[in-house]
């Protein structure tokens, strides 16, 4: 008896299983396969229909977007003929949201102790781990069905246009490392007034900032918005601050119109001791971490590192309009890098009625950031200048470096 499968959608399944005794090809095309062991059974003629699947032979390794092919066998353990076909789903157990792909097995009308062997054709169509999962038509799995199939990610490059799963082409064109970016605050956090002010977000010793320069065209007939889940760098955590002082900012969030182009960035925090072996993944799955299509990113010669060797502070009494702050800062990583630095003040005095700020609360001077790309192995002078209030002392700060001083404005 010769049924063929074909692939359709089905509901719920009951029992997992997967490919058994298989492995890929070497220069083939992926498909090679072996048999699983002879499986046994016993047919229960006092039994009603019953059937059990024997066997399911196929690649257990496989390349995105290939064909998975193989064979599934099943017998009828019990008395009747079965009544009806049976079917078997092919999971993604990567992302639950994925819809199975289903293989059914023409058992319809199978005779006590009749075996029948068919074969099945589904697609790979996203990386990760795969497993067969049989439905209640079957009464029984035999024990030798016990391997997975993995498929495995397609390999892509920088400057390559990739679809998304939402339908948005995106490109990666650059990347950088970067020991800190400058990112902006909402109107009133740490901030007097209606300013527009900036934080510094840097990384402790062991970690780098991987800033990815990512264009984003919208083809489709619909308003879009980029996705942090859609992109996976393995190793690492997502920055969700913007990159001010860039071209672009944090592109994750950012909603895109139909026929419209936008450059951004995307930013993760990663391990230094990662970088060689570091790759930008595509998730086209949702819900699943697991990179369908992986770019390899161009390791750095190294990385930048500043440390303040110098810092000149004004007196504690100020005179005039200005303060000023000249910091020597030295690069002593291993390649160039964009020192950026703010200013952050405090008052122990409690404000008048009409005032904006609250006493002992550190605010971020609007001024900022001040920045200054420095080559590896030299020094840079970075000058912060503030505007003080004048009759009221004040404590300032730096970030980074944390340095600290109090002074008084006066006329």
């Amino acid at each position: 008896m010769d049924r063929r499968t074909y692939i359709g959608t089905i509901g719920s399944s009951m029992a997992a299983l997967s490919l058994a005794g298989c492995s890929g090809s070497d220069g083939g095309d992926g498909n090679e396969s072996t048999s699983t062991p002879e499986p046994t059974y016993e047919v229960d003629q006092e039994a009603p229909a019953r059937l059990k699947l024997l066997s399911v032979s196929g690649p257990k390794e496989v390349a995105f977007g290939d064909t998975i092919k193989g064979d599934v066998t099943a017998v009828n353990v019990g008395g009747e003929p079965i009544s009806g076909d049976a079917t078997i789903e092919f999971v993604h157990s990567e992302s639950g949201a994925t819809e199975p792909q289903t293989v059914t097995v023409n058992a319809d009308g199978l005779k006590s102790g009749e075996e029948v062997s068919h074969s099945y054709r589904v697609d790979a169509n996203y990386a990760g781990a795969w497993a067969f999962e049989t439905s209640s038509d079957f009464y029984a799995v035999d024990g030798t069905v016990t391997s997975t199939v993995s498929v495995l990610p397609k390999q892509g490059s920088t400057g390559e246009t990739i679809e998304l799963a939402s339908g948005v082409q995106a490109t990666v064109s650059d990347m950088t490392y970067e020991q800190m970016i400058a990112y902006e605050l909402s109107p009133g956090e740490r901030t007097i007034g209606d300013n527009t002010a900036h934080a510094i977000r840097e990384t402790v010793s062991d970690n780098i900032l991987l800033i990815l320069s990512v264009t984003f065209e919208n083809g489709t007939g619909e308003a879009k918005t980029v996705s942090k889940d859609d992109f996976v760098v393995p190793e690492s955590s997502f920055v969700s601050e913007s990159a001010a002082g860039r071209d672009g900012t944090n592109a994750a969030g950012e909603n895109i119109n139909p026929g419209q182009t936008y450059s951004g960035h995307l930013i993760y925090a990663v391990p230094k001791a990662q970088i060689d072996d570091l790759t930008f993944g595509i998730n086209l799955a949702e819900g699943s971490a697991v990179a369908d299509i992986e770019i390899p990113l161009q390791s750095p010669g190294g990385f930048p590192e500043f440390e303040l060797a110098n810092i000149d502070v004004p007196p504690e009494d100020v005179t005039g309009d200005e303060a000023t702050v000249a910091m020597e800062v030295e690069n002593v990583g291993d390649s160039a890098g964009m020192f950026k630095s703010i200013f952050e003040f405090k008052t122990p005095e409690q404000s008048g009625l009409f005032a904006s700020y609250s006493a002992d609360t550190w605010y971020i001077d609007a001024d900022g950031p001040f920045t200054q790309r420095i080559p590896a192995g030299e020094t840079r002078t970075i000058e912060l200048v503030t505007e003080p209030d004048s009759d009221r002392r004040w404590d300032y700060r730096t970030t980074p470096f944390g340095a600290e001083w109090t002074f008084e404005a006066v006329e």
